[in-house]
């Protein structure tokens, strides 16, 4: 029976430590946090790049709802 709340009590330590985010000790605000030196400045996502390009911009009516298509 007194095994009970060693192990108990090793379980939660371990779900605790479990639980901890690798991230909870990144400095924020500005500073130098996690991946220095990764990126510059400025980041730019996409740039250039045109999603919808060749995309048709009005639906094809197809015969048989070419009824509900122009409403």
């Amino acid at each position: 029976m007194r095994r009970a709340p060693i192990v108990i009590s090793l379980g939660l330590a371990g779900l605790l430590v479990a639980c901890v985010s690798p991230e909870a000790t990144r400095t924020r605000g500005g500073s130098r946090g996690a991946y220095v030196g990764n990126r510059g400045p400025v980041v730019v996502i996409h740039d250039g790049a045109e999603p919808y390009w060749r995309t048709p911009r009005v639906a094809i009516p197809v015969r048989s709802s070419d009824g509900q298509s122009r409403r």
